[in-house]
């Protein structure tokens, strides 16, 4: 993506039309990407360890857990009712695309280094979004087609409705427990930060667990839906880095992975951009 805007349109509307095609012609430049049969296999691997992870989850966490969140009092509930409305996309879309349209806006004739940190400030915007909504399309698709009964259902009708009733294809929400959409997106947001700025990792992480966390203790998931959930939010992550780093858009292909690209370029252009520089 270029680093600089020479040129640009004067109204608003007109701004950021151009910076989508400016975004849209990075993305078609993609540089095929190198991956060693090592990494594959290792990826292989990764899955089906996750895969036995949610399975031996739903076989002997889901029943114990769920009973343990059934005894919680009502306080401690409330509290992670509270917690649980973090996990929400809906924040993550509005901040994203605010933060976008806001780096757009502020573009102009000003110093190369200043465009520089504004164009990377709305591309990793863009990276937010993308990540968000990959993830949760994911999570979505698959939990229309598998179709497990909530645990709220399973405990108004335990006789209908077991503790792995799974109706495939279910268009209704109290058919949609698996993955946890909170957790998907919870994850996703922790990984994707991280990437960016790691030492936000650890307590970003620590608030997707609590998000996770809170979906079982407000009967809305089962521990296995929480663990599949996280697992396909940091996998969604990791691929939308890949796609970006193949074009050059928030992140650089070296020899070690995908590394962020202009580090320390955005709060001196943001600061600089309000001076009037």
């Amino acid at each position: 993506m270029s680093l600089a805007a020479p040129s640009l349109p004067t109204t608003a509307v007109a701004r950021l039309k151009a910076a989508l095609a400016e975004f849209a012609r990075a993305w078609k430049r993609r540089r095929p990407a190198v991956r060693s049969m090592d990494k594959r296999h290792l990826g292989a691997a990764a899955t089906l360890i996750i895969c036995g992870a949610v399975v031996a989850t739903a076989i002997y966490a889901d029943e114990p857990v769920l009973n343990w969140a059934r005894g919680l009092s009502l306080p401690v509930i409330h509290v992670f009712e509270k917690i649980t409305r973090l996990g929400e996309s809906g924040y993550v879309f509005a901040l994203s695309v605010l933060a976008g349209v806001i780096a757009v806006l502020l573009r102009g004739e000003g110093r190369a280094r200043v465009e520089a940190g504004l164009t990377l400030l709305a591309a990793r915007a863009m990276f937010l979004f993308d990540v968000v909504a990959v993830s949760g399309i994911a999570s979505q698709v698959l939990k229309h087609v598998f179709g497990r009964a909530r645990p709220k259902l399973h405990l108004q009708l335990p006789d209908m409705v077991g503790l792995y009733h799974f109706d495939v294809l279910s268009i209704y929400a109290s058919y949609a427990s698996f993955p946890s959409g909170h957790a998907v997106t919870a994850f996703a947001m922790a990984t994707a930060i991280a990437f960016l700025t790691p030492r936000l990792g650890a307590p970003l992480f620590l608030l997707a667990v609590l998000v996770g966390l809170s979906r079982v203790v407000i009967l809305a998931h089962y521990a296995s839906d929480v663990v599949a959930g996280a697992a396909l939010g940091v996998g969604s992550a990791f691929i939308v880095r890949r796609a970006f780093a193949a074009r050059g858009i928030v992140f650089k292909q070296t020899a070690h992975g995908a590394r962020p690209r202009g580090r320390g370029l955005i709060w001196p252009a943001l600061r600089a951009r309000l001076r009037g520089v």
